[in-house]
């Protein structure tokens, strides 16, 4: 999924409904200790947890750590490019969710595979991370005492991480894998596979890792993922960089939201597709952590096949339809914009209440889209609609911060129903759930299940997970 640390600590409090997350911990070696200040620590904070940082300091700098009771910044020696894997991890009384990603971690928009664990059941698979918890200090170049620190540190997280473990403890398909004690080769399957995907771009690669990934794995057929927007000659390019390296393969674009980097490997076998997020750096499949070479950690797990984007034939698109340019027009006139932005129709304006805003635009779409998506903003708040006749959810904030699941049967709209006054309507109100933070009914869950999304992926689509808790 494509997030971000601070995503995942927004969504915290909705996700738990209103838990207090007890340790936050974030590795990587590309790290922005003054970004994170600004908004991961203080939202992290906020949520009443510990947290632990651990970077890599510049290239030639000497190795440097910030202690407090409710902090503890670390920045190892940087002994390889990519010294250290990244791992977002949040720790609770009940949950949990770590994440592994394959890019810099406090940079938005990247992808990362999260882990999650609660009351109904926690991933055994997580016990593994704890044993790296405890031993990652081991293999990093540190001075003595700063060792000694973090490693308490680590080991305290790995405590509570092991105790929730504990409590409802749950078999699972994925596999917590480092390289520790063996390098990353040694934890994949062995082959012959029928494919194996690798992720441009792959300039620069370790041929000797790449060779000893595909002797284990044993591919029938290599494919390179490439992002859907690169050109041809980009998608040539980076198959000739393989090729170089002795592996010949078929690039592939990829849909958005799927690595653009080398941080992903994906196989199938027996019909079943599996892949491992890992660090950029694949020299370290093949390699045992030590003070001189990369500390990896990645998540197995079983997947579908990376989708490919919309392919040429855009007959789909509104901008190609041109329903898009011909409801654009209609609004103009009212001094607003409107843009089509991975499935979600944005309107944008001056308007003081964009609720019936986003209820006029809702009903200009319905008769060109099955299920509508319309997030309206304006300088006092916005407001975003999904409607799919005859049901309609309604989430605002700040005016109104809840869930609203309307019925709207004919001769009523969605204007009709929510464009008069500055009031909510009540007419055909079947739940309100409040407020956007806590996880919302259950009526509303079942409505956005049977639409194939979640209440979060539409909080994320408001860019509400981004702002202030």
């Amino acid at each position: 999924m494509s997030v971000s640390p601070l995503a995942l600590l927004h969504e915290w409090t909705s996700r738990t409904d209103g838990a207090p997350l007890r340790e936050f911990v974030l590795v990587g070696t590309e790290i922005d200790l003054s970004a994170l200040e600004e908004g991961v620590v203080p939202s992290a904070r906020g949520l009443g947890a510990t947290v632990t940082v651990l970077g890599a300091a510049a290239e030639g700098a000497e190795p440097a750590a910030v202690q407090r009771p409710d902090r503890m910044y670390a920045l190892v020696e940087r002994t390889a490019p990519d010294v250290l894997p990244e791992l977002a991890l949040l720790v609770g009384d009940e949950h949990v969710a770590a994440a592994f990603g394959s890019g810099a971690p406090g940079a938005e928009n990247r992808s990362w595979t999260v882990l999650r664990g609660g009351p109904d059941g926690v991933p055994w698979a997580l016990a593994e991370l704890g044993v790296w918890l405890r031993g990652c200090s081991a293999a990093l170049t540190l001075p003595d005492a700063l060792a000694a620190a973090l490693s308490e540190r680590l080991a305290g997280t790995a405590d509570r991480l092991e105790d929730l473990l504990l409590t409802a403890p749950v078999e699972t398909e994925a596999r917590v894998v480092h390289n520790l004690d063996a390098p990353l080769l040694t934890r994949l399957p062995e082959g012959p596979v029928a494919e194996l995907t690798l992720h441009a771009p792959l300039r620069g690669y370790d041929p000797q890792a790449l060779t000893a990934l595909t002797e284990r794995l044993s591919p029938a057929r290599v494919t390179l993922g490439v992002p859907g927007s690169w050109s041809a000659e980009d998608r040539d390019e980076a198959s000739r960089s393989l090729a170089a390296a002795g592996v010949e393969a078929t690039a592939r674009p990829v849909a958005e939201g799927f690595p653009q980097h080398g941080g992903l490997i994906e196989w199938t076998a027996h019909d079943r597709h599996c892949a491992l997020t890992c660090g950029a750096d694949l020299t370290a499949l093949t390699r045992t952590a030590t003070a001189r070479t990369s500390l990896e950690l990645g998540l197995i797990f079983p997947t579908t096949v990376s989708p490919e984007p919309a392919t040429e034939d855009l007959t789909a698109s509104p901008e190609e339809d041109g329903y898009l340019t011909r409801v654009a027009a209609e609004l103009e006139a009212s001094g607003w914009t409107l843009e089509y932005d991975a499935g979600v129709h944005r309107v944008h304006g001056s308007f003081t209440n964009p609720v019936p805003v986003a209820a006029q635009v809702a009903e200009l779409l319905e008769k060109h889209v099955d299920t509508v998506h319309v997030h309206a903003e304006g300088p006092k708040g916005w407001a975003l609609i999904v409607w799919n006749r005859p049901k309609l959810l309604l989430a605002s904030a700040p005016r109104g911060s809840a869930w609203r699941l309307y019925r709207v049967d004919p001769p009523a709209t969605p204007s009709s129903r929510l464009g008069g006054g500055e009031g909510l309507s009540r007419v055909g109100l079947l739940r309100t759930s409040a407020p956007l933070h806590r996880v919302p009914h259950r009526d509303v869950i079942a409505f956005l299940e049977d639409l194939g999304t979640d209440h979060i992926s539409l909080l994320e689509q408001a860019g509400h997970l981004t702002k202030p808790l």
